[in-house]
């Protein structure tokens, strides 16, 4: 049985970024009854090949040096349809899940277009657990393909000199035996089944390139106002989920921005320590799929991905305002939605805001998280900048100093008020803090001062927090 994967990938210009960096053209073959690329016969359940053409958009200053996953070797590499000369060793290295990377530099010199580069390669990505007990990455002709991105399992190259950290994934077609169905993000553009093959395509939208994962199994679908549930046998347990973001969305309609259409969600159910999110891609550990009616966490994270669109206000991303609009409000008010689909024993949204109340003031007095690890500086919600919201979401001031905020304004506007607020915050064409504070003082009369506290210092005084 043969299996193949191409992808085209586009990587373009985010805001962070000055320039795009480079066009990739990935094409991947899994499984391949031909297992002869090393010289010797091999066993084909996990084996790949592949190739990826790499056109960069600004000539590489004297070196390239790109990462795979340690198990695959490369074949050749050509420029300008020339083969040219490399170094390529297997290392010790963090970001990849066996601790083996396979490090390939090139003297740019050797290019007969300073422009572009084909890569081929071969190997393995058999399950290694050398890195953490969570890493469920592999490839098995039996159980399936499990894939992340950079720093988890590299199955495309990823480059460090240039560095491409933000793309923008204009195409990935994936060539699959029939009885699977594949899940890779962003949005289906074409599908159709050939013979014994399945082939389909996906477009991606820019995101970090580690947030991407490729999941291949014989899955079965359902689907419901734009979410979809790939699972593998309870179909009951599917139809509740389904049955639960098409609630949730419901409520997001009438309660925020009344959005007719939005991006597809994808619920996947996947192997053991699968719980993991990436772009419009939701994993669910088979144990979490089962009980899911009883797991808020995979709940939470169902309704976050479904908040944006109805959260969103257009706003310029050099406005003071954008970091909280962007990435503030998507990190509170799927809560709104939770507090009315769960029961109070279920969620209790008092009790979670004193936990994160808890965890806010102790990463203010140590500077670190949970974990021992160091946090970005502290600093006034207005003076997070575009570019720096990666890091301060889900960690630090967009996840906790704005979410106590806005549980602040609800609780001192009451339920009536605050949905009346919520309305009219949404059906705004544009924001600015001016905008705000006026909305803020029509609910909320004598609110500007502890707006200000609130959005423009650090500062956290027992009137603004919560009393168990």
């Amino acid at each position: 049985m043969k299996f193949s994967l191409t992808l085209l990938l586009s990587i373009l210009p985010f805001f962070s970024m000055a320039e795009a960096q480079a066009t990739y053209r990935v094409f991947l073959k899994f499984f391949p009854e031909e297992a002869q690329m090393w010289g010797y016969a091999v066993s084909n359940d996990r084996f790949v090949q592949g190739n990826t053409q790499v056109e960069f958009t600004e000539t590489p200053d004297q070196k390239i040096e790109f990462w795979l996953h340690g198990e695959l070797k490369i074949d050749s590499i050509l420029s300008g349809g020339k083969k040219i000369e490399y170094e390529s060793e297997k290392v010790l290295y963090w970001e990849n899940y066996n601790l083996v990377g396979r490090k390939t530099s090139i003297d740019n010199s050797a290019l007969a277009d300073p422009n572009s580069l084909e890569i081929h390669y071969s190997g393995f990505f058999n399950p290694s657990q050398a890195r953490s007990l969570s890493d469920y990455m592999r490839v098995d002709k039996k159980e399936g393909i499990f894939l992340r991105s950079a720093g988890y399992s590299l199955w495309c190259p990823f480059f460090s000199v240039p560095e491409i950290i933000k793309v923008d994934f204009d195409e990935i077609t994936v060539d699959i035996p029939a009885e699977l169905e594949v899940v890779v993000g962003g949005k289906p553009i074409m599908e159709k089944v050939d013979g014994e093959r399945k082939i389909s395509a996906w477009k991606i939208p820019e995101l970090e390139i580690y947030d991407v994962q490729i999941t291949a199994r014989p899955f079965r679908k359902r689907s419901g106002q734009n979410v979809w549930v790939y699972y593998l046998e309870d179909d009951q347990k599917a139809q509740e989920i389904t049955d639960f973001a098409q609630n949730l969305k419901k409520i997001y309609f009438r309660s925020f921005r009344p959005v007719q259409e939005t991006d597809p969600l994808y619920i996947v159910q996947m192997p053991e320590y699968g719980n993991i999110s990436s772009n419009n891609v939701i994993g669910i550990s088979g144990d979490v799929f089962d009980e899911f009616e009883t797991e808020l966490y995979s709940k939470s994270t169902i309704a976050h991905e479904l908040v944006h669109p109805y959260v969103h206000i257009p706003i310029d991303r050099n406005d003071p305002m954008a970091a909280l609009v962007i990435e503030g409000f998507p990190g509170f008010f799927h809560f709104y939605g939770l507090n009315q689909t769960e029961s109070k024993e279920e969620f209790d949204l008092k009790k979670i805001m004193l936990k994160r109340q808890s965890s806010y003031l102790k990463k203010k007095e140590s500077g670190k998280d949970w974990r021992g690890n160091d946090l970005p500086q502290e600093k006034p919600i207005l003076e997070i900048s575009f570019d720096e919201i990666g890091l301060y979401k889900d960690y630090f001031i967009l996840s906790d100093r704005v979410g106590l905020f806005l549980y602040h304004l609800w609780t001192k506007m009451g339920d009536e008020k605050f949905s009346e607020f919520l309305k009219e915050l949404f059906a705004l064409s544009s924001i600015d803090y001016g905008t705000l504070e006026s909305l803020t003082e029509k609910y909320l009369p004598g609110y500007s001062a502890t707006l200000n506290i609130w959005l423009k210092t650090n500062d956290f005084p027992e009137s603004l927090r919560i009393i168990e």
